[in-house]
């Protein structure tokens, strides 16, 4: 009966966790992600859809190369529209488009 109570119990707890619906955008510790609210185009100073470090770093100089690289899905070393959205999404920020 003991047996049985403890794998009921790591069940329900493996469960309330993976049903949380709460995944984090990326796993690495980033500062106030609303101090990134920013329009996408604004970021492109390149106009080119695509965002690289130099521009994020012109932009956003409190940045880290580790917020940029978090956002940065495809891991790539640029962003792209659809990765700063989901970024942004994922922190509860609305577009400026």
């Amino acid at each position: 009966m003991q047996r049985f109570s403890i794998i009921l119990v790591l069940v329900i707890s493996g469960l309330l966790v993976g049903c949380s619906g709460k995944t984090p955008y990326h796993g690495t510790p980033m500062p106030d992600p609303q101090t990134f609210n920013d329009h996408f185009g604004d970021i492109d100073t390149g106009g080119d859809e695509l965002v690289d470090w130099e521009e994020f770093k012109a932009h956003f100089p409190h940045a880290t190369e580790q917020v940029f690289k978090a956002i940065d899905q495809n891991g790539d070393n640029r962003l792209n529209h659809d990765e700063w959205h989901q970024f942004k999404e994922a922190h509860g920020m609305k577009d400026h488009d």
